[in-house]
């Protein structure tokens, strides 16, 4: 083969002459990263006789794939990856007989009118010698035919991620036996998993996540020996989780997160010793953790949260020295924090958050010398923090509210006494109450609204049959005593029907006391249906009812006081500021207590749950803009779901709370797009229609599914900044694309002042170059790829390699010297 038969290209940053397809002999044309623009310029008159392999992937080519390209008779390999092509993939690609690759992913095709098929995998039934097909990230927006199962006997690779696929998953595609490779991801797909799938023998990867899909996960599954790749997030599987699927000896990764199921973990998933990352977190599972999970001796990220377990955390959980992720945050875990937990030499991220553990923070954890994530804010936890090794790096956001913590001042808690051992002691034999945060009062408040609601429109009520323990008493002069008189200093809140005060009874019991207005019509009505229905309600996120008070002139109830104060109090408060997270955490919370009530009681019907989604939808936009509903701002005809409405999708930053806003987040833009997915959210609560309101369900698997994304995006970044200490950093040879990538890496880099060595070559990052890396003043070598580049370099910094960086080189750069 010589130089006019292999015809290599690098670097350019034009268009392509046509006149190279007028090669007869060419057999082979490569070039790859480079900057080329405008159309394939391939003409009927091209012969291209000989053409085996064409190659332009990431560039920047546009228009249509030419149907002469069908002159290649003997073309085996067409990589168009990539680049900015647009149009109908056509059909006369099947004429390619000799076909084994066909890549034509991160473009911007069609597959023709909104409602057709994908009838260019009918037309590549042709090609029997096909082994790889990627179409992934393009507006395809059309249905698998059942053709699919036609396709060659020999196709290895099927990529099919994002591309706005709808319909059901053919029952044909298990006819592709030799595939090992499956990716539908990020689709429009409903319907179940084909239970055809056991004809997929050697299958090794299978990502359906990000989709519509129902139904129970298959134990079919189960019969698929060479799986070493699940992926099934972010659908609506329910049912139990197959035990069988433990029979999988080759599973390396499962992920189950972000669905509605339930049951237990079995035992035996113990037998997965080379499970390296297991999530199931936000689904509804429960049970305790079976202690066979210490079994799982190569699992790096073990994720279970967000869902309703119970029990201790088991011990054994300490033998997996190479866990780096334990997240066990929002389930009803009680006991104590295991000592073995000081084995998890691993161990970065640890979050117990949101459970009811007690006990002591083991003094052993500070040995943990790699943990840098840490949370066990609302639990039962007493004693003092450990301030040694990792700990000297976490604050008080990650301890509150423990009411019996105590230890260094930058954990928020009051100061360990001296006699620290004999404290203690004392501290184990009483009972320790745990201090709930303003969540529950805010419940607590949309509760009595439900209730009111269905006081007056005289809906049937559902009440818990359980007995329910004797009530205390408490008299009318008690109530007086204990709120000095309604002195206004302890005025709580006010609402239509009652005002709530906080009262300190004779034993030192601090409570909420919510007197009714019976000046009010239908106050009367509301009290008698609130003592009826939240003594028997029973539920996490909603308040606890402790007595009440009925004289003649007189009704109040009597419930557990929230010390940390009101939504309203946080939201509006000029020393604190809610972040994105603890306001979701809020919104969440409060989510799953009204799918509680609307269906494990079924309180009230259709309307009333309507008007609870509509005034969820509002609060949803009030928590995360930071604007009342009666601001003044809003008048006429302009209200707070206007303001928002009208900001979306572009303005977006404009309604955002700005006290969100100035934080310094590390993850900025995955802030920004986690609000506008909250308002979007907000906004289909509160339709017009009382038809077009989401579901709560579904708004709860909404929202978890939001905090998932935005979850994953903080952890691509936060604790990078702590490498002070690193000389050297290669991140070549990655698939790098987003576009914030540049903005994420200042925040990556801006820290490590000791970095000589920068490799960010043969990715796919966009953008202009970031100013932080001007700061680096012992940096040496940085390899960020010159296609864009062309004549500039750094006075003593070489440039190679394959992105797409544009724009000008920060001046600043005349530093490096």
């Amino acid at each position: 083969m010589n130089a006019i038969e292999a015809l290599i290209m690098e670097v350019l940053a034009s268009t392509i002459p046509a006149s190279i397809f007028n090669i007869s002999t060419l057999q082979i044309m490569s070039a790859v990263y480079n900057q080329l623009s405008g159309a394939l310029p391939l003409y009927a008159s091209h012969q291209l006789a000989n053409l085996e392999s064409l190659h332009l992937g990431y560039n920047k080519l546009s228009g249509n794939i030419p149907n002469s390209i069908t002159n290649a008779s003997k073309l085996t390999r067409l990589d168009l990856s990539i680049n900015n092509f647009s149009g109908i993939v056509p059909n006369s690609l099947g004429n390619l007989g000799l076909l084994e690759a066909l890549r034509l992913g991160d473009n911007n095709f069609i597959s023709g009118p909104s409602s057709a098929e994908l009838s260019f995998i009918t037309s590549l039934t042709n090609c029997k010698e096909l082994t790889v097909l990627s179409i992934g990230d393009n507006p395809i927006a059309g249905t698998l035919p059942v053709s699919i199962g036609n396709l060659s006997a020999s196709l290895q690779k099927f990529y099919a991620y994002e591309c706005r696929i709808r319909g059901t998953v053919p029952n044909e595609i298990g006819n592709l036996s030799s595939l090992n490779t499956l990716s539908l991801s990020r689709n429009n797909l409903s319907g179940s998993i084909p239970n055809t799938i056991k004809g997929l023998q050697k299958l090794q990867v299978i990502d359906v996540s990000d989709n519509k899909l129902r139904g129970s996960i298959p134990n079919d599954l189960c019969q698929l020996p060479n799986l070493s790749g699940v992926n099934l997030g972010y659908n609506q599987l329910f049912g139990p989780v197959p035990s069988c699927l433990s029979n999988i000896s080759s599973l390396r990764n499962l992920y189950l997160n972000s669905n509605e199921l339930t049951a237990r973990i079995p035992a035996s998933f113990g037998n997965l010793k080379d499970l390296l990352e297991f999530d199931a977190s936000f689904n509804s599972i429960h049970g305790n953790l079976p202690s066979e999970i210490g079994n799982l001796k190569a699992v790096t990220l073990l994720d279970i949260s967000y869902n309703n377990f119970s029990g201790h955390i088991p011990g054994s959980i300490g033998d997996l020295q190479n866990l780096v992720n334990l997240s066990l945050e929002h389930n009803d875990l009680m006991g104590s924090i295991p000592e073995t937990f000081r084995s998890l030499v691993s161990l970065e991220i640890l979050d117990l958050s949101h459970n009811n553990l007690s006990g002591v923070i083991p003094k052993s954890l500070d040995e943990l010398l790699y943990l840098k994530y840490f949370n066990v804010s609302y639990n039962n936890l007493y004693g003092e923090i450990p301030s040694g090794g990792p700990f000297g790096n976490f604050t008080s956001q990650f301890f509150l509210p423990n009411g019996a913590l105590c230890g260094a001042t930058q954990f928020g808690v009051r100061p360990c006494k001296t006699n620290s051992v004999g404290r203690l002691k004392t501290l184990k034999k009483v009972v320790i109450i745990c201090v709930s945060s303003a969540i529950s009062l805010i419940v607590l408040l949309l509760t009595f609204l439900l209730l009111w609601i269905r006081c007056q429109k005289r809906l049937p009520v559902k009440i818990d049959p359980q007995p329910v323990a004797e009530l205390r008493r408490i008299t009318y002069q008690e109530i007086l005593e204990a709120t000095n008189g309604f002195e206004e200093s302890n005025l709580l809140g006010n609402g239509s029907f009652g005002s709530v005060y906080k009262g300190i009874l004779f034993d030192g019991m601090v409570v909420a006391i919510k007197v009714f207005k019976l000046q009010q019509e239908r106050a009367l009505k509301s009290f008698h249906v609130e003592c009826d229905i939240i003594r028997n309600v029973r539920h996490r996120n909603l308040i606890k009812i402790i007595t009440c008070c009925s004289n003649l002139g007189f009704k109040a109830l009597i419930l557990e006081y929230m010390p940390n104060g009101s939504l309203e109090k946080w939201l509006y408060s000029c020393s604190y500021v809610l972040d994105i997270l603890q306001r979701l955490d809020i919104m969440i919370d409060l989510a799953c207590a009204l799918d509680y009530i609307h269906h494990e009681y079924g309180l009230g019907g259709s309307v009333s749950r309507s008007c609870d989604v509509y005034s969820y939808g509002i609060m949803l936009m009030e928590t995360f803009t930071g604007k009342k509903p009666t601001d003044e701002m809003f008048a006429g005809h302009m209200t707070l779901k206007c303001w928002v409405k009208e900001s979306l999708p572009s303005a977006v930053i404009q309604v955002i709370d700005r006290n969100l806003l100035r934080q310094e987040s590390e993850n900025s833009l995955a802030d920004v797009d986690c609000v506008s997915s909250i308002l979007m959210l907000a906004l289909d609560c509160a339709a017009e229609s009382p038809e077009q309101r989401i579901d709560m369900k579904d708004v709860l698997a909404t929202l978890k599914k939001i905090k998932g994304d935005w979850k994953a995006a903080f952890h691509q970044t936060p604790y990078w900044k702590s490498l002070s200490f690193l000389v050297s950093l290669d991140l070549s040879n990655n698939s790098f694309r987003e576009c914030d990538s540049l903005q994420r890496l200042e925040v990556t880099v801006k820290g490590m002042q000791k970095l000589q060595v920068l490799f960010l070559s043969t990715n796919k990052i966009q953008g202009s170059s970031p100013k932080e890396l001007c700061h680096l003043s012992n940096l040496i070598t940085f390899y960020m790829d010159a296609g864009m580049f062309m004549e500039c370099y750094f006075s003593k910094v070489p440039l190679s390699g394959y992105n797409f960086m544009s724009g000008l080189i920060p001046s600043a750069t005349a530093s490096l010297n």
